[in-house]
């Protein structure tokens, strides 16, 4: 997973890059490697439902009374 540092990187114009290197090299005593790629640990598909099923279901009648979630009682 990229490390803040990683991420941060490459939203620096080339001058702000080369003091970051510097910057990091002092703080942690290595050479910056800057990130090769977007490698994302995380992939997400999304599914559209139909909106005839989402209105069937906005149209239902909750199965509890208000006094059952707490707000009355």
């Amino acid at each position: 997973m990229d490390t803040l540092w990683e991420r941060l990187y490459v939203l620096l114009s080339e001058e702000k890059k080369e003091e970051w290197a510097k910057r990091y090299k002092k703080r942690f005593g290595k050479e910056f490697i800057p990130p090769a790629q977007d490698k994302r640990a995380i992939e997400c598909e999304t599914k559209i439902e139909d909106t005839a099923e989402i209105e069937k279901l906005m149209k239902e009648r909750p199965g509890y009374s208000v006094d059952v979630q707490g707000r009355e009682g």
